[in-house]
This record gives structure tokens, sequence and C-alpha cells, in this order.
């Protein structure tokens, strides 16, 4: 759904986010003033937790491999909780006057020593309800990771993607990621 808003001046765009190389990728029709995209407050991490477990049914639809306890919101809240803050994890939220409608988990991990890429950025999760979907908030998500892995001076980022899921392909295409393994699995 396009929003026809009055032009926003570069100036104005910046105060979000630090600049990054998405900033090409801005969109100018889009409401900033409505959404926010900021780091989670730790009385957050229940409701980050609920959409993280959207998130989840949500990949359910591809493979049943995503089916999730029943307090699992309890269980990523309390491991967000034991994260929380910390220097080389972030819990970005997308903030809708006062409701979260989106969240994105990014983190610094570390190969193995045989690896001339040492320290990676990875994005765990990207989710995005779906009444707020393609209005640009999974964008200034990935915008605001962006800007936490430069900070953290990281020369490569890595996330996963349901295989099932052609819609999130495209996106994070669209982003200048490459497919690098294909993640199987067997039942036994």
């Amino acid at each position: 759904m396009k929003r026809n808003l009055p032009s926003i001046s570069v100036s104005v765009k910046l105060h979000i986010v630090i600049k990054s190389p998405l900033d090409s990728l801005y969109r100018s029709d889009y409401n900033y003033d409505m959404i926010t995209i900021r780091e989670a407050r730790e009385d957050e991490l229940l409701k980050a937790g609920e959409l993280w477990s959207d998130f989840m049914r949500f990949n359910g639809r591809f493979d049943n491999s995503f089916a999730i306890k029943e307090k699992a919101k309890d269980i990523f809240s309390k491991e967000m909780l034991e994260k929380f803050p910390a220097n080389d994890y972030r819990l970005a939220v997308a903030d809708d006057g006062g409701k979260l409608v989106g969240f994105c988990f990014s983190y610094i991990s570390r190969k193995p020593k045989y690896f001339k890429i040492q320290r990676f950025g990875f994005i765990g999760d990207l989710y995005v309800t779906p009444t707020h979907r393609r209005q640009g908030v999974g964008k200034d998500l990935v915008k605001d990771a962006m800007n936490f892995f430069a900070k953290h001076r990281v020369s490569q980022i890595e996330l996963l993607v349901a295989v099932k899921n052609d819609t999130a392909i495209k996106f994070w295409e669209s982003y200048g990621f490459n497919q690098l393994l294909t993640w199987m699995y067997k039942r036994i």
C-alpha cells in the first residue's frame, strides 16, 4: 500500500539510521514519522518473543521443522534477556506508535580458525507483521542491521532462508545476498 506523503529532505531521512551502503535504496514515499526502527527495550522482549513465534508459525507453512513448543515465545524472550544488552548482539524493533510490528535479530559470530574470514555478521531472524509488509519496514530493519555490522567492521554477512520461501529469497537477493549453501536434513 503506497502512501502519498510530502517530500522528505535527505537530512530528515538520515536522522533515523546512520549512513550505510543501503542509503541508495531509501524509499522517499514512506512515512517514517509513524514507524521507528530502534533497539528493543528490556520490557519489550516478551512482545518480541510473540513476534518471533508468529515468524516461526509463518515458516511452518514451508516445513514442519519450524514447529515450536507451546512456551517458545517465553524461551526466546529469556534467551534475548540473557544477551541483553550485549555489544555483539542487536535486537532491533519496528515501533508503530507504541506497537511492535517487526524485528531483526543480528549478531557477530566467528568461523573456525582455518577460514580467512574469522568474524562475520549473522542475521538470525527478520520478521514484519503481515499488515506492515511491503511498506519499507523490512528494508529499514535490514539497514539497521547493516549499520550494526558496519560498526563492528565485519566483511561478510550471512543468514538462513527457508528454501521454499521464494518471497524471502528474492527479498534478500535484492540486497545483494547470494546463495552459499543448501542446508539439508533427514528425519530418522
